[in-house]
């Protein structure tokens, strides 16, 4: 069994007395249990997605008493994996924090690119991983916030332990971009090409020539078989300048800050 770990802190307002509302906290703490759950099992599992987040197949997260004098609780996490055991524990806590880093940076709208030679394997594959992962995290990051709702100056900081540098720090602007919701009204004339799709969860990514940019895109589960055509259609032609372009009607979800998050196909037509 190799064990990682690290420190979730909670700075200014009540925790600057060394506590916090016990509703707020157990709602923050509950967000970043499932969100570190959903991450360590795709480390673990080859980039398996868990959206709900209750267990991880290879690990166990453990919670150790909070010190004295300050909010920080202290997290272990006990590997088990058989693969991960094969390797240094140094090496696996690396890979463990570049794919925090990446997979919850993106989430929240931070810069950031893995450093790991695993890290960027998950990142150059064909199927969306990123965008699956945003959507899986959204809600638990956004529970993780609960406490700078409540108070907008408190900071949430992920550090590992004798290192003075931050994995994460959570604020009140990124309580914002996983702050999100769906626009009522649909948006036509969405032209561009599918640039990578994941055919079993519908989701993908979606070169908008307006934009001039991609974007998250998710099918729905009843979308016709097509609707889905077209998309793979599109998937395979884009390679080919000025082929494989598609226009969608879509619903968009964005964040508090008014990024746009992900397109809610509606309908997709060829051009």
């Amino acid at each position: 069994m190799k064990k990682i770990n690290f420190k979730i802190s909670y700075h200014n307002g009540d925790a600057r007395d060394g506590r916090l509302d016990m509703y707020d906290a157990t709602v923050s703490l509950q967000g970043f249990a499932k969100a570190l759950s959903i991450t360590t099992h795709a480390l673990l599992n080859d980039g398996e997605i868990k959206k709900h987040g209750n267990k991880i197949s290879g690990a166990k997260l453990y919670i150790n008493p909070s010190r004295k004098g300050s909010f920080e609780e202290l997290i272990t996490l006990a590997i088990e994996n058989q693969a991960a055991l094969a390797v240094g524990t140094s090496v696996v806590g690396a890979v463990f924090y570049d794919l925090i880093k990446w997979t919850w940076s993106k989430t929240l709208d931070l810069n950031y690119s893995p450093e790991t030679a695993q890290v960027r394997k998950l990142e150059d594959r064909i199927e969306p991983f990123i965008g699956e992962m945003e959507e899986a995290l959204e809600i638990p990051l956004e529970q993780a916030h609960r406490p700078i709702k409540q108070c907008d100056d408190m900071t949430i900081v992920i550090k590992r332990p004798r290192n003075p540098d931050h994995v994460i720090k959570m604020d009140k602007e990124t309580l914002k971009s996983v702050s999100i919701q769906t626009e009522p009204n649909v948006i036509t004339n969405i032209t561009g090409n599918v640039t990578r799709y994941n055919i079993l969860s519908g989701i993908g990514r979606f070169y908008d020539n307006e934009l001039e940019r991609t974007v998250s895109f998710k099918m729905p589960e009843k979308a016709g078989s097509s609707q889905r055509r077209r998309i793979t259609w599109s998937l395979h032609n884009a390679q080919d300048e000025g082929e494989g372009k598609i226009r969608l009607e879509v619903k968009r979800v964005v964040s508090a800050k008014g990024v746009i998050r992900r397109y809610l196909v509606q309908k997709v037509y060829r051009i």
